[in-house]
């Protein structure tokens, strides 16, 4: 999921804005409470100037809300449930119709793809005098965060947060050929933006080129530095458009820049709006401005939104209300909202505005608006039923088992990021070649996905290297690239390191989670060079069957010495889904026996190529009163192995002990292992 996408839209207005569009007696902390009950977050309010200023979150799927009329509009459904008093005020301008222009200044219109802009609108004005805008404008945008600049520009940015529309406005005669074509950048093409910045623009981003095939716009972004109205600007053309929702986020990520007009773009404009803002925008350049139309509009809009009704059910309503709401208080709700109704026996018919066509689809988004204004809070607490039980995801369950085992034997959690840098990469001896990158990183630091956890790991604990002992871990996706046109396999792992440690350590947490896991028959075996996950020593793979469960080891002191670490690692790195699959589920118990066991230590030569695994084998195979074989000293080529014998049925006597020794030292000898002295 894009969470980025989905994050909160803020917006700062000031109340006596507000109230232009919303007559009422309520005053601004009411305000705030009420919207924050049934519609958008008041995060704050604020004394400013003798005004105050609501700085309100905006879910993004509300775009319609993102505007000081739009949370009129919210405000004037809203107040009622509270017994205020309220009455919507209408747009000025918007009933009025733009003036014909006779023989006015030409426009030559070319979209190359309809569904880039679904609606395109212009119109030209001649006479413009630029200057200040009026003290109250530069007062409510300053408080906005939107420095006043002038006028005209004023003009744009005052209906984007007045309407939600936003609008770019051209120097005309800086359009050369007096003709725009709208279309998708193409490789390797430039614009310096109003910020002065030139930019890389990336291929199938919405551009604007002039008859001179200059680009002159970053749609729906940034306007062209060479198309800017400045102080000698006579003639502006104003420019009000919607575009693909998609595409300008798109480019927005690749170019990891955004700005006002794009956050609004990106999360969808009503087109039925853009008119409603060009008739308004025809009366501030009129009295802010004095300028006069200078040319026919010009309305591209080939594919209108169908109307959309939707049937609502009293019985569907009801139940996933848990509440009895009749037909007609819906009605109510869903009138005062916008919406048109049709009122049936047992259902009601809505028809969805024009400004809710984003968000309003199925019975169940309108039953979301009937339940916000009848207040969330007026709903009664209590849990569904549920009809079935969930099975629990056996990784999930794993995963927190083992979290719970490792805090109790000393280890500390440290989750870190899902993405690394190429410097990190390099010191852990990993080819970035074999890991995906993401198209726009943030920072230099966070640009691959990771198929290993164990560097950012030995990150954390260069962090901490002022601490004598270390014991930490983390369990977290890597993902593996599986082609260009599939998603990278996800998988979890969980990875630790211990400091300082060797392999017996690591070899030891690994054991003690596996018995956990009541999983047997595991065998260690040397790493194979060639599919070592770092670049360790004294390491080895974990295996039950053909199953890989993982690996363990110290870690090469060179791979230290380039993480600025100088004492020894120990890692273990087990896959947690694999481990999840092949561990016992019911554990069988048995009674502890009511008979002493007999321990004794035996010290064992071996050759070099003989696994301590391989030896404890062998010795447990001798018999099955043998209950645990354990490593507890090495020295050169001896090895120390304590052995418990133990019977169920009665004591073991030193004949018995004796007979089994005699077994285990016959298995033994066939591998040349002898006991020390004979």
């Amino acid at each position: 999921m894009d969470f980025e996408f989905l994050k909160i839209m803020d917006i700062k207005i000031l109340d006596s804005w507000l109230r232009e569009f919303l007559k009422t007696p309520a005053v601004p902390e009411e305000i705030a409470r009420c919207l924050s009950l049934t519609s958008q977050s008041v995060e704050r309010v604020t004394k400013i100037n003798g005004d105050v200023l609501y700085e309100i979150e905006v879910t993004s799927n509300r775009p319609d809300a993102f505007s000081v009329y739009g949370l009129a509009r919210e405000l004037a459904a809203a107040l009622p449930r509270f017994s205020y008093p309220v009455e919507l005020l209408p747009i000025p301008g918007a009933e009025k119709k733009i003036p014909k222009v006779k023989d006015g200044l030409p426009l030559k219109v070319k979209i190359t793809q309809s569904s880039l802009v679904p609606r395109f609108t212009a119109l030209i004005f001649d006479q413009v005098k630029i200057k200040p805008s009026p003290p109250e404008v530069q007062k409510r945008l300053e408080a906005a965060g939107i420095r006043s600049l002038n006028n005209v520009i004023d003009i744009s940015n005052y209906l984007m947060l007045e309407l939600g529309q936003p609008m770019h406005t051209f120097d005309y005669d800086k359009i050369l050929g007096a003709k725009m074509t709208v279309r998708q950048a193409k490789e390797g093409e430039k614009l310096i933006t109003l910020d002065g910045v030139e930019r890389q623009l990336p291929p199938g981003a919405i551009v604007i080129e002039d008859g001179e095939r200059r680009l002159i716009d970053l749609c729906g972004i940034m306007g062209g530095k060479n198309s800017e109205v400045d102080e000698n600007t006579q003639r502006v053309l104003l420019f009000i458009q919607t575009y693909d929702p998609l595409s300008i986020r798109r480019t927005c990520q690749e170019l990891a820049f955004r700005t006002e007009a794009a956050s609004r773009f990106e999360k969808g404009i009503d087109p039925e709006g853009v008119m409603i803002a060009m008739k308004r925008a025809v009366g501030l350049f009129a009295n802010w401005a004095d300028a006069k139309v200078a040319s026919e509009l010009f309305d591209i809009y080939p594919s209108p939104p169908q109307e959309r009704k939707i049937t609502l059910e009293k019985s569907r309503l009801n139940r996933l209300m848990g509440v009895e709401i009749s037909l007609k208080e819906a009605q109510k709700i869903l009138q005062s909202l916008g919406f048109e109704t049709t009122l049936g026996q047992e259902s009601l018919i809505a028809r969805v505005p024009h400004w809710r066509l984003g968000d309003i689809a199925i019975p169940e988004d309108l039953i979301e608006e009937i339940a916000r204004l009848y207040g969330y809070f007026n709903l009664p607490s209590i849990l569904p039923p549920i009809s079935f039980p969930h099975p629990a995801d056996p990784v999930l369950t794993l995963e927190n088992q083992l979290k719970t085992s490792l805090k109790f034997w000393g280890f500390t959690e440290t989750p870190t990021y899902s993405l690394t840098g190429a410097s990190v990469l390099e010191k852990a001896g990993i080819e970035k070649e074999k890991l995906l990158r993401i198209a726009n990183p943030l920072s230099e630091d966070l640009v691959y996905l990771r198929t290993l956890l164990l560097p950012s790991l030995l990150e954390v604990l260069v962090k901490n290297i002022n601490y004598s002992e270390i014991k930490i871990f983390e369990i977290s996706h890597v993902y593996w690239p599986r082609g260009i046109k599939e998603l990278p396999q996800e998988e979890p792992h969980l990875t630790g390191l211990i400091t300082p440690g060797g392999y017996r350590q690591a070899k030891g947490v690994v054991e003690t989670i596996l018995t956990e896991l009541g999983m047997v028959n595991v065998s260690f075996t040397l790493c194979d060079t060639s599919e070592k996950i770092i670049d360790c020593r004294s390491s080895a793979d974990l295996w039950q069957g053909k199953e890989k469960l993982g690996s363990v080891g110290e870690i090469n002191p060179a791979v230290l010495k380039a993480f600025g670490f100088d004492r020894p690692v120990a890692f273990f790195d087990l896959k947690v889904s694999t481990l999840a699959q092949l561990a016992i589920k019911v554990k069988k118990y048995q009674p502890l026996s009511r008979f002493p066991p007999i321990i004794e230590d035996l010290a064992l030569v071996t050759p070099p190529q003989i696994t301590i695994a391989e030896i404890e084998k062998e010795i447990a195979l001798a018999s099955a009163l043998i209950k645990k074989v354990e490593l507890i000293d090495m020295y050169e080529q001896t090895r120390t192995f304590r052995v418990t014998y133990q019977s169920q049925e009665g004591n073991l006597t030193d004949k018995e002990v004796s007979k089994i020794r005699k077994k285990i030292l016959e298995n033994l000898a066939q591998k040349s292992i002898k006991l020390k002295g004979q």
